[in-house]
């Protein structure tokens, strides 16, 4: 018979928690033009000829907040810049034209996000964009009412 000595439950929830924050942790973050939002840039990753995007909104406000994010049309606001060859990458669209990116419930269009966050509250978004050459190591994400993340590296897969 073995006697197996329990764990302290405070020694486990730090090593949980450890892993977790470790996952949560953004590569870039910028403000918003809205009081009290950050968008922070969650992963940049690389696979073929794709680049996927993931962000989350945060909301540290006092009041619900709407947050749009224009990927297709005449007013597009989220794309990405490879400025080592002056190029500006679009998201990418599947064969009827609405944009590879989160779906969501409040916009019946197929060029963009736009949803309400809460205050207190962070939402996560993605997108895929055609990736730059190989060569390209970092590209600048530009959001919709926030300051470029110039120069951000991206991770290949």
């Amino acid at each position: 018979m073995r006697l197996v000595k329990a764990v302290p439950t405070a020694i486990v929830a730090t090593l949980l928690t450890a892993g977790v924050a470790g996952a949560a942790t953004p590569i870039a973050s910028t403000e918003s033009n809205v009081a009290g939002v950050t968008i922070d840039l969650m992963t940049l990753e690389r696979k073929g000829n794709v680049l996927s995007v993931k962000w989350a909104v945060r909301n540290a406000g006092d009041k619900s907040t709407d947050v749009a994010f224009q990927l297709r049309g005449d007013k597009v606001t989220t794309y990405l810049v490879d400025e080592e060859n002056g190029i500006k990458y679009f998201v990418l669209t599947d064969k009827e034209g609405a944009a590879l990116a989160s779906e969501n419930d409040y916009t019946s269009s197929s060029h963009g996000i736009s949803e309400p966050v809460d205050a207190g509250e962070t939402k996560r978004f993605w997108a895929k964009f055609p990736a730059p050459p190989a060569e390209v190591k970092a590209i600048t994400v530009m959001f919709t009412e926030a300051e470029p993340l110039e120069g951000v590296a991206i991770t290949d897969k």
